[in-house]
């Protein structure tokens, strides 16, 4: 349990010195004390799973390809941590695999199964790869009863934020029983023998096994964002962003984005409303476009995030601004600079090596996390050595327990700062050209406005039966 405990806390430190936010959507849906299958998307390699170990508030035990224990960092780390390797197909010698051997795993399916017993979480990835596709990739067969979906800002870009979003749980004992119930070859209702070694027992399983993979997609889906082609996603994810931006109000500097679960919603309306939108609204909603793409142009060359068009340029507002910023910096600027100069050197080490290294953009987090993580530890090791031979063992005790937190607090609170510097700039703008607040309030509520008549639009073309998604296919 405290080697548990020791790899979390690992887990969310790493997360928190690399991305800004990790928001948690459903989390209440994850039960306690029963035996659970997590189902996974798998957008970005070893990442997905330390998201997921932070999320879950129980012992998860991992599985992953085995091909990853070629890595000689992660074999060691997972050897040590228990990861439960899986044999794919496809990473199996030619001859091996024209036979398909299905024993490969049993090894595996028994600590799955040891795991489920004593009542702990098993994580999979029933993709059985990590990409980045547009979309998720077909499910390998396999039982899940929880789909977890992993929505990646910028999956390899620092300081990025990501949504885990935590769907509907598959009782399977309920589903396999109402499934069996209602279907006319279930053994009741066929006349069928009930044994579980005939042949028709084989193939009602295999049917289950496909039903409950088609299940797991169909939920896991639910929980992500899935596009044809990258294009596709491009055109329909920047649409979506500074929409969902013009909704939204000025925000604290605490927290000054809009949750990412409200782009998701801001992604299905678009994707909705674009596949419904009728041919004769083709000339309205290119309009609509032109003006969205000229607002957002506008915004990116002059930096200012679309939720602060309306923030107060009053006097008084901007003091009282000014004066807690100043305030935070004194206060909290001292441990964050220590912070920052004792994890200068290994963390900027394993960017460099990341970035050299990286050839996928799953790679980037995932390079600078694990080299990062051993990097940190030498220079913990070198660092606090040298403060014992100087200071003694209490001061060498007290300088190791500091690292960890004031570098936390050190990316926190540079990412206030660049907001704040981002939110002071904005106003000087405003202060200095009277008109461009105005005109930029009034541009946001004609596109809100116009963005609420086009849905309304597509909703009415859909239940009328005519859309014939002429002008979707230009958003």
């Amino acid at each position: 349990m405290i080697l548990y405990i020791i790899v979390r806390w690992i887990a969310r430190t790493a997360l928190d010195w690399y991305y800004r936010d990790i928001e948690v959507v459903g989390a209440e849906r994850i039960p306690s004390g029963v035996p659970l299958l997590l189902a996974v998307n798998h957008p970005n390699n070893v990442v997905d799973a330390l998201v997921v170990l932070r999320v879950v508030p129980r012992r998860v035990r991992i599985t992953a390809k085995a091909t990853l224990w070629a890595n000689p960092i992660l074999r060691v780390a997972f050897r040590w941590y228990g990861v439960i390797p899986l044999r794919r197909v496809k990473d199996e010698p030619a001859a091996v695999t024209a036979r398909s051997n299905p024993a490969r795993n049993l090894d595996a399916f028994r600590a799955v199964l040891d795991t489920l017993e004593a009542k702990h979480a098993v994580l999979i990835f029933p993709e059985g790869i990590s990409h980045s596709q547009s979309q998720l990739a077909p499910l390998r067969s396999g039982l899940a009863r929880l789909p977890i979906g992993l929505v990646f800002e910028k999956k390899w870009a620092p300081r990025t934020r990501i949504l885990a979003h935590v769907g509907e749980p598959i009782i399977l004992d309920g589903w396999r029983t109402s499934r069996r119930r209602n279907s006319p070859d279930a053994p009741e209702n066929s006349g069928a023998p009930k044994s579980e070694f005939g042949e028709e027992s084989k193939d009602r399983h295999t049917d289950a096994v496909a039903a409950l993979t088609a299940e797991v997609d169909k939920r896991l889906r639910a929980t992500t964002v899935n596009f044809p082609t990258p294009e596709d996603a491009e055109r329909v994810l920047g649409v979506a962003r500074i929409l969902a931006g013009v909704f939204d109000e000025p925000r604290p500097l605490a927290a000054p984005d809009r949750p990412l679960i409200d782009e998701l919603d801001a992604i299905r309306r678009v994707t909705a409303a674009r596949a419904s939108l009728p041919e004769s609204a083709s000339e309205r909603a290119e309009t609509f476009l032109a003006r969205l793409e000229a607002l957002r142009a506008e915004l990116a060359r002059r930096g200012i995030p679309v939720n602060d068009a309306g923030i107060d340029i009053g006097t008084w507002p901007a003091a009282r601004f000014a004066l807690r910023e100043m305030a935070i910096v004194a206060a909290a600027g001292p441990f964050a600079w220590w912070g920052r100069i004792n994890h200068w050197l290994p963390l900027k080490g394993a960017r460099v090596i990341a970035a050299r290294t990286s050839k996928t953009p799953e790679d980037p987090a995932m390079h600078t996390l694990v080299v990062g993580l051993v990097l940190v530890l030498l220079a913990y090791a070198a660092q606090t050595a040298l403060v014992w031979v100087w200071a003694g063992a209490f001061w060498a005790m007290l300088y190791l327990i500091s690292l960890p937190a004031a570098s936390t607090w050190d990316h926190r609170f540079r990412d206030r700062m660049a907001r704040a510097l981002q939110r002071t700039l904005t106003y000087f703008q405003f202060r200095s050209d009277r008109t461009l607040q105005p005109r930029l309030r009034g541009e946001l509520r004609w596109i809100r406005e116009e963005a609420l008549g086009l849905e309304a639009l597509a909703e009415e073309s859909f239940k009328g039966g005519s859309g014939r998604g002429g002008a979707g296919k230009e958003i």
